[in-house]
């Protein structure tokens, strides 16, 4: 059993994000804030990049260890992009982390598709064999013009580099896209969901292997970039129909190989949860949308959506 979140004495620094499939996850602060400054996210709006000491990240393993024992079976080490901390020092906070917690399971992180290129795939290989079991990689979009204007300082051909790489040496993807993200142009849109599901078909491995794709639904917080984009009515958000239409372009253009690939709409941003297998489960995921499309009272409202 793992902690709910978080233990007494261990440093975090406010606010803190991790995936929904981190919600019973010991959380362990390795870096704080993230390496990028993305339009839509407010990972840095009161936090400035940095990695903790070394020291620092094993004495509240340690604690950690103290106050719940050995049975904590999954850890994420925050913040936004954990994967950008050089090979030698992951390893090492990775391999110390089962070395105090005999029920580990797996040990998670963020990551960005240029800091895991700028790993080897001998490096990668290495984090797998000390145990970092998954990695969350914001692909956000697979179309490059839309990559570029929301600042992700990466393209779609690296992301599925970096995807691949990942899966070849072990470590469990798990990749995000963002619905609406393109605004309530119906062409920019379209070219959004089109491209963001070719990305996904490029990134099916050769080998069987579980992955995960989940879509989360723009928020505009303010603070960010996208809202100035906003008040200054250069950005214009989509609404939930249009966001629908918008998941049913990208489950329409997915190809029928993605045998392992579990496809999840879970996060608290999105106005309807799916899960299924992409492939096995693309129609009746159809489906849904369609009845949801038709039917928007089964809906989230927009009030209980959240980051």
């Amino acid at each position: 059993m793992s902690p709910r979140m978080r233990g007494p004495d261990l440093y975090y620094r406010e606010p803190v994000y991790r995936p929904p499939s981190e919600a019973y996850s010991l959380l362990i602060q390795a870096t704080i804030g993230c390496s990028y400054r993305c339009t839509f996210c407010i990972s840095n709006l009161s936090k400035d990049f940095s990695i903790r000491p070394l020291d620092d990240i094993k004495r509240d393993i340690k604690t950690a260890r103290e106050y719940y024992g050995p049975k904590v079976d999954k850890i994420f080490f925050l913040d936004g992009n954990a994967m950008v901390l050089p090979t030698d020092q992951l390893e090492e906070i990775t391999r110390y982390a089962y070395e105090q917690f005999s029920s580990l399971e797996r040990v998670g992180v963020y990551s960005h598709a240029e800091d895991i290129l700028a790993k080897t795939p001998a490096e990668l290989k290495r984090l797998a064999k000390a145990g970092l079991g998954i990695a969350y990689l914001g692909i956000e979009t697979g179309d490059d013009e839309l990559l570029k204007a929301i600042g992700k300082r990466t393209t779609s051909e690296h992301i599925v580099y970096a995807g691949r790489r990942l899966m070849e040496a072990g470590i469990t993807l798990s990749g995000t896209l963002i619905l609406g993200l393109a605004g309530n142009d119906p062409e920019k849109s379209r070219l959004h969901a089109i491209h963001s599901a070719e990305l996904v078909n490029q990134l099916n491995p050769p080998t069987p292997q579980t992955w995960y794709i989940s879509a989360l639904t723009l928020m505009i917080p303010p603070g960010t970039i996208i809202h100035k984009q906003r008040e200054q009515g250069r950005f214009k958000p989509m609404n939930s129909n249009e966001i629908l239409h918008e998941l049913a372009t990208f489950i329409e253009h997915t190809s029928e190989d993605l045998h392992d690939c579990v496809f999840r709409t879970n996060h608290a941003s999105n106005y309807l949860p799916i899960k299924g297998t992409l492939a096995t489960d693309k129609h009746s995921i159809s489906r849904l949308i369609s009845t949801a499309i038709n039917n928007p009272e089964i809906l989230r409202p927009e009030a209980w959506r959240g980051l």
